[in-house]
């Protein structure tokens, strides 16, 4: 950085007899400032003190510039942090395929008409039947539940996607198409795409649960009967099971 060098000679300075008082100010970032400062600071010495002799002592300068000069205020400038204060937008890092089946041991079957996952009991030739899950991680600086991951749920081999949204007064869980994946990379949790995540939370082997992000405390659920369709509820719902054994493959 090139610094200049500004020369104050008091011998030019107006109302001034003293010889031998000379200041040097340097310029640099703040250099212009602070010369501001002397150069009021000479202007009141030639009103309050009274020549005396050719030269001042260093003591006597010292305390004229300290008694004069203006005091630098520095407004401080408060930068909030509004991170927090955003909707929270989630941004996909992977995806894994996994096998789903509920504690009875069912798999998710999809079925055209209508259009829906099934919890069936698979066993021999039927086996083939069963869909598995991709399921795409999700992050977010503010989401901060380590206990659960965002996750999305997408039928492994096609573009369907589960989402749940709200009909009727409850949430529901639909399948949807969605032809470019490139929309579910990154999800803004206060919008429409929020139906798409869900908030996977393993407490044990063979006990994940998959929870609604948009639909807090409603959760994937399959019923206790087979062939049924896999829907939405609460928890505690006594004849649902909520908890799946999710394994990558």
């Amino acid at each position: 950085m090139e610094f200049n060098t500004v020369c104050i000679d008091f011998k030019k300075t107006p109302g001034y007899d003293h010889e031998g008082l000379q200041l040097e100010v340097s310029q640099h970032a703040h250099g212009f400032r602070r010369f501001a400062n002397i150069v009021v600071a000479v202007q009141r010495m030639k009103h309050r003190h009274a020549p005396r002799g050719t030269e001042f002592s260093d003591d006597e300068l010292i305390s004229i510039l300290l008694e004069n000069v203006i005091e630098e205020r520095v407004t401080p400038v408060v930068l909030v942090d509004t991170i927090e204060s955003r909707p929270s937008v989630f941004r996909s890092t992977e995806v894994v395929t996994h096998s789903v089946c509920d504690r009875d041991q069912k798999g998710f079957v999809l079925k055209q008409a209508p259009l829906e996952l099934q919890a069936v009991v698979l066993q021999g030739g039927n086996m083939d039947l069963k869909v598995n899950l991709n399921l795409s991680t999700y992050v977010s600086r503010s989401f901060t539940d380590s206990q659960r991951r965002p996750v999305a749920l997408g039928i492994a081999g096609c573009n369907l996607y589960l989402s749940c949204s709200e009909a009727g007064g409850d949430p529901i869980l639909q399948l949807e198409e969605v032809t470019d994946a490139d929309v579910l990379k990154t999800i803004d949790a206060q919008g429409e795409m929020a139906r798409f995540l869900f908030l996977k939370r393993d407490e044990g082997f063979g006990a994940t649960t998959l929870e609604s992000l948009k639909f807090r405390d409603w959760f994937i659920s399959t019923a206790v009967e087979d062939r049924r369709p896999v829907e939405m509820s609460k928890e505690e719902a006594s004849a649902r099971l909520t908890t799946f054994a999710v394994k990558p493959l």
